[in-house]
């Protein structure tokens, strides 16, 4: 019980590092630091990326819609989950510029939509913080994160769900989850007036 109380906060953001760090050091020793270990890095920080997504995704939802102490968690902690959300797709970008090393850049082509997720991604993380949010301002930070979550959501849906023919016990249920989030996104407003009437 201690352990869960403490963790919050950046604490999350840390274990978050270790964790994934660790997975990709593990994949790297394990395949070696060449194209295939490249490969198999990149899919597994996608992976991990969705999951924190969505989890900051779906925590304002969800609480809305059942409040409970796991929820109450969720949203308390989505600023930090959205953080780590960020390291995760840092590491997913390290494994993508391994990948280009490795193959001498035969393996990648330019990704116009890539780019600009992690242009909304880097703007994301920096009006996390309150000096840079203030100094744009509330309505242009719920713009910018407002877009930035339901771009993240649509290229994390198209791109996954593309991908169930390849492993569907992987695919499939995140695919399923990111239609559910944004489902709950959807209806979770209005749920929650007729809760309240």
């Amino acid at each position: 019980m201690a352990g869960a109380k403490s963790l919050q906060g950046w604490n999350i953001v840390g274990l978050s590092a270790v964790v994934i760090g660790t997975i990709v050091a593990i994949i790297w020793l394990v395949h070696g630091i060449d194209e295939q270990g490249m490969r198999i890095a990149i899919r597994a920080t996608a992976r991990t990326s969705c999951v924190l997504f969505l989890c900051a995704f779906m925590a304002s939802a969800l609480h809305r819609i059942w409040s409970t102490p796991l929820t109450a968690w969720l949203l308390r902690n989505r600023r930090y989950l959205g953080l780590s959300f960020a390291v995760s797709h840092t590491y997913h970008a390290i494994a993508i510029l391994g990948l280009w090393f490795v193959t001498s850049g035969s393996a990648l082509k330019f990704d116009p939509l890539g780019t600009l997720g992690y242009i909304f991604l880097i703007a994301m993380t920096v009006t996390s913080f309150k000096r840079p949010a203030a100094w744009i301002g509330q309505p242009a930070w719920k713009i910018l994160h407002t877009t930035g979550m339901h771009y993240f959501w649509l290229g994390f849906t198209l791109e996954f769900s593309l991908r169930i023919s390849q492993s569907m016990f992987i695919y499939l249920p995140l695919s399923v989850l990111l239609v559910v989030a944004m489902m709950l996104r959807l209806v979770a407003p209005r749920m929650q007036r007729k809760l309240a009437s």
